[in-house]
């Protein structure tokens, strides 16, 4: 087989329009894991949020189209909002070695979810914050506003 080890460039996946979002999130890993050389074990899933395009490393896949309910993403970090969505236009999902994962201080982990429904639960995803009562407010993730 051969492992091509060139990175994704600006491509960015609607994680809402396809057909099995977990098999796409369980793909990224086997990819890096097998480009690298390292066990999946090994890979931890971190996210930054963008307000325009950014390149890719063979690390990271991007993702477009999240919602953002009940809070908002603001200089790196979650801040509970009144606003009940908000987007979160240009995602990075980059697969890290455990021993290579950077401290982002206080942080939440939050559901991503398919749909507003909340029946199907994608991932979950850790996000830098200085606040609490994330998950009194329900907080969560959408890969689309579709139901």
């Amino acid at each position: 087989a051969v492992v091509s080890t060139q990175s994704t460039g600006e491509l960015m996946v609607w994680l809402g329009g396809l057909f099995s979002q977990e098999a796409y999130v369980t793909a990224t890993r086997q990819s890096v894991a097998q480009c690298k050389g390292y066990s999946l074990e090994e890979l931890k899933l971190q996210v930054s949020v963008h307000d325009a395009p950014v390149e890719l490393d063979n690390n990271s896949f991007g993702i477009s189209g999240l919602k953002l309910m009940g809070a908002r993403h603001d200089t790196g970090k979650l801040k509970i909002t009144e606003d009940i969505m908000s987007d979160l236009p240009y995602t990075r999902l980059s697969w890290v070695r455990q021993d290579d994962v950077k401290a982002i201080g206080k942080k939440i982990t939050l559901p991503v979810y398919l749909n507003n429904m909340r029946t199907i639960l994608v991932e979950t995803l850790d996000f830098a914050t200085d606040e609490e009562k994330f998950y009194e407010r329900g907080v969560a993730i959408l890969c689309t506003s579709l139901t």
